[in-house]
């Protein structure tokens, strides 16, 4: 059996790797303990049957060494790029002190291919463009900034011969997602808890929803495929749909209003993945669609209320 660390581990993606594990699905994988380290205290339960969790409640920095695993998955961020060079450096020391080189995934973020001005699913071949990547608003621009510097750093280490990938990441839903800055968390907070569903933008916002599980499986699915290549996929739904849509499909879940802005048609904000090379390189698939996941997460957050 295999041990993994999560670096960043109290965000969407942490969390959903944590909830997997308790719910006895890392064990198709060969992981049977899990070590989180984060900033962040967390307080849960970390002993079960079949997986052990241990919480380090600390910074990077303030570590000396990180335990002996097999896997790690990089999930740190920071908008300040030299703010990410410190803690990157950092991890690079910790893990030169290990004994064995374990297989390491970067999560990343499909931000960077930049401002999308055609209605095409992005692919992994598309060239970095920094223009575009200017034309990204605020926090998404210097997020994006701060991906496509790392995800350098990754690929050198690939270079010395270890075995890193990179996991670009699109819009997600699952159960702890209410908990997220994300378009989707306020679509199914409101549906939850106020009068009606509120739409603001004017735009026509393209997107797609992966399940946290399904996330979850492609992602340790990369990880164990890392090589010193540094491969990178896309990882998310290719299932298009327009934030209208969507929130007509929860309103039928919910029984809640749907109060929408008038729509400029001429518009759009369209941010969805090709994920070709994931199904026929890795043979991953879409197991849990949309529908099923919206009433799964919806019916997971009201009987927690």
């Amino acid at each position: 059996m295999k041990k993994l660390l999560i670096l960043g581990g109290s965000e969407f993606i942490g969390d959903s790797i944590v909830n997997y594990g308790i719910n006895k699905k890392l064990i198709k994988h060969k992981i049977n303990e899990i070590y989180i380290i984060s900033r962040s205290k967390i307080y849960k339960k970390n002993s079960y049957n079949h997986i052990k969790i241990n919480y380090i409640c600390k910074s990077i920095l303030n570590i000396r060494k990180i335990p002996k695993v097999n896997y790690i998955i990089y999930c740190l961020k920071n908008k300040n790029i030299n703010v990410s060079n410190t803690y990157f450096n950092k991890f690079t020391k910790l893990i030169e002190k290990l004994p064995k080189k374990p297989k390491i995934l970067f999560t990343s973020s499909g931000a960077v291919y930049g401002k999308n001005y055609y209605k095409k699913k992005d692919k992994e071949n598309k060239k970095i463009n920094i223009k575009l990547i200017n034309k990204l608003n605020g926090y998404k621009k210097n997020y994006a900034k701060e991906k496509i510097f790392i995800e350098d750093k990754f690929r050198k280490l690939g270079d010395l011969n270890y075995k890193v990938s990179i996991a670009r990441c699109y819009t997600f839903i699952g159960n702890n997602i209410i908990r997220y800055k994300y378009a989707i968390s306020d679509l199914v907070n409101e549906s939850i808890f106020k009068s009606k569903i509120l739409l603001k933008t004017p735009i026509n916002v393209y997107r797609s929803y992966m399940h946290a599980d399904d996330m979850v499986n492609w992602l340790i699915k990369i990880l164990q495929y890392s090589n010193n290549k540094c491969p990178i996929f896309n990882v998310g739904s290719d299932k298009v749909i327009e934030l209208r849509a969507l929130a007509n499909k929860v309103s039928k879940i919910t029984n809640k209003k749907v109060d929408s802005k008038k729509q400029n048609s001429k518009r759009f904000d369209y941010y969805v993945p090709s994920i070709n090379k994931a199904k026929k390189t890795l043979n991953l698939k879409i197991s849990i669609g949309l529908n099923e996941a919206l009433n799964s997460t919806i019916k997971h957050l009201n009987d927690s209320n």
